[in-house]
């Protein structure tokens, strides 16, 4: 029965294939029993933003839609795409040690610039257990506090050898593994004051059938490590409006505070909030809160130290309320 149901949903995505352009990547990840892609060996085409940028070497690109991700292992995307890029990529369907990966790949086109991938919010428990769903995809793990070598020893430096090492990432009551590339910045350097929270992309590696397991983090740059306490309640009284204040101090060098205020959503629970930092040109610098906030008056800060000076934009996306804000930065 099972091999009847994995026939007719690779037909199903065959024939999706044959009459349209391209499909989504959650149908080339549909997979059978023993984590194999059904489709396998043949020539796709799909659609989606890219969140890397040769931070893995010259060769590996990671792109997703909202719900699925991918990897593009290709000299020929690596050095057509970067960060936010919206593509169009044709390639063949392969599997390395339990990575669904696109090679060779055959034509990338670049349909959109500048676009913004806001990580999923993930448990090291999900990432371990159920890290398929995951796979190919920027996800962020909140709250973490320890790091451990493979003899379960703490760490405080991330020392690299080779082409990349792993760890242990610890947040609540589980871990998963991590690993950092000799190619990041990431590498030989201090670990991240405890508390801190971290994204990374999912990614797999697992020598052989059936391919469940051996999930691994993939941080792309010391950007990607983040204090907890970048965002403080300042008071749990609820305020009368959403509002997003001038930072302050404006003109600054290099920190700022941004102050603004959160209603409950409709049904008087928490509400998913983003506040985000652009360039001038639109793209995303940082995302400086990507959480679940109760009613009350928040402030979080902003470090500029490694970005250039000039113009500057923040967003703040709270229920159905956005609005954004200009600042400068002067070094």
């Amino acid at each position: 029965m099972k091999n009847l149901l994995q026939l007719f949903t690779y037909l199903i995505i065959l024939t999706s294939t044959a009459f349209s352009q391209w499909i989504p990547v959650d149908s080339i990840r549909v997979q059978d029993t023993s984590g194999v892609p059904l489709l396998l060996n043949q020539s796709i085409t799909t659609r989606g933003v890219v969140t890397t940028f040769r931070e893995f070497g010259g060769v590996l690109v990671y792109f997703q839609s909202r719900t699925a991700g991918l990897v593009g292992y290709d000299t020929a995307i690596c050095n057509r795409v970067k960060r936010g890029d919206s593509i169009e990529v044709t390639g063949v369907v392969t599997q390395y040690s339990g990575l669904t990966e696109l090679t060779p790949v055959t034509s990338v086109t670049i349909l959109d610039t500048g676009k913004i991938v806001t990580p999923v919010i993930a448990t090291t428990t999900q990432i371990k257990n159920n890290g398929e769903v995951y796979e190919g995809m920027l996800v962020k793990i909140v709250n973490v506090t320890a790091v451990h070598n493979f003899s379960g020893a703490d760490v405080i430096t991330w020392s690299v050898s080779g082409s990349g090492t792993n760890y242990r990432l610890i947040a609540g009551n589980d871990s998963c593994d991590i690993r950092i590339y000799a190619t990041t910045n990431i590498a030989n350097q201090p670990i991240h004051a405890f508390p801190f929270n971290l994204t990374a992309e999912c990614s797999q590696f697992k020598f052989s059938a059936p391919f469940f397991g051996g999930y691994q983090l993939l941080p792309r740059s010391l950007d990607d490590f983040t204090g907890v306490t970048g965002v403080i309640n300042v008071s749990n009284a609820v305020p009368d409006v959403y509002s997003l204040h001038q930072n302050y101090p404006n003109p600054f060098n290099p920190v700022t505070k941004i102050k603004f205020e959160i209603l409950s959503n409709i049904s008087g629970q928490t509400s998913d909030v983003k506040l985000i930092v652009f360039d001038a040109l639109g793209k995303e610098v940082k995302t400086l809160v990507n959480e679940k906030l109760s009613a009350g008056s928040y402030e979080a800060e902003f470090n500029g130290s490694r970005l250039s000076s000039g113009v500057y934009f923040y967003r703040l996306e709270a229920g159905n309320f956005v609005e954004t804000k200009k600042m400068i930065l002067l070094q």
